[in-house]
């Protein structure tokens, strides 16, 4: 795992759709979630990362496996975050600069905030942690 000396991460919404469909890097997020379980490191994600993770579950599945999808990733040893005037102003400043979306932005925010890594696949998010300076953990194929 790249940036493993890390103790604080971000899961962003392609991690977790990436861990609940079994895709490329889930095996990453499953070994960051035992280890956050076992208190070994900390997870962060903010809600508005995890409402991108219900809509995008209702529209492909449905209502009812976005509600079994919303209370399984609230069960995860996940410290979930609010929008609070902060980092919302920090997730602003990162979307001004930055092309990609509002909910990449505040996983963004997050890890600036915490000095955590993002664990993505999410190439706008690569792209910018170049142009931060804030590590990831890449799930991608490339």
């Amino acid at each position: 795992m790249n940036g493993s000396y890390h103790k604080y991460f971000v899961l962003d919404t392609y991690a977790v759709i990436c861990y609940l469909e079994d895709e490329t890097g889930a095996e990453e997020v499953a070994l960051l979630l035992k280890k956050a379980g076992d208190n070994n490191v900390r997870l962060f994600m903010t809600w508005i990362n995890l409402g991108e993770v219900y809509y995008r579950v209702y529209r492909k599945y449905g209502k009812i496996e976005a509600e079994k999808v919303l209370e399984t990733v609230k069960k995860w040893p996940v410290e979930f975050l609010a929008g609070d005037e902060d980092l919302t102003m920090m997730a602003a400043r990162v979307k001004a600069s930055c092309a990609l979306s509002y909910a990449d932005a505040y996983a963004i925010a997050v890890a600036l905030k915490k000095k955590a890594a993002v664990v993505t696949g999410d190439p706008e998010i690569k792209n910018a942690s170049v142009k931060l300076g804030f590590p990831l953990i890449w799930l991608g194929r490339d």
